[in-house]
């Protein structure tokens, strides 16, 4: 067989090179070639700044519902901005005086 460069046993012959492979300095390296790719735009995030002037209870129950989203499965953005939007909804609830039913209703029926 003209192809086998093995003996019989299987085994094949390395031969040693009369010269050493040449030594790699730190100068000679191959450098990879760097492609410069502009920084990733990052927006700040707008409801952090309203978070922050919120009282400490407000805060901490944005934190927490954060956290349960982010368990869920949810981004750690997509989290945040969900509980910021349900934290918000209820304090301008809260905050907002409900006008009673009678003032909604209309005086006369009539005028309708």
């Amino acid at each position: 067989m003209p192809f086998e460069d093995g003996d019989d046993t299987g085994r094949v012959a390395v031969e040693s090179s009369p010269d050493p492979a040449p030594e790699i300095t730190a100068g000679s390296r191959r450098r990879s070639v760097e492609t410069s790719f502009p920084p990733p735009v990052f927006h700040p995030l707008a409801y952090r700044g309203v978070v922050a002037d919120w009282p400490v209870v407000w805060r901490e129950q944005w934190g927490k519902r954060a956290n349960e989203l982010e368990e869920s499965g949810l981004s750690w953005r997509d989290a945040e901005t969900q509980a910021f939007v349900e934290v918000w909804k209820l304090r301008r609830q809260q905050q907002s005086p409900q006008p009673p039913v009678a003032a909604l209703a209309p005086l006369d029926a009539k005028r309708n």
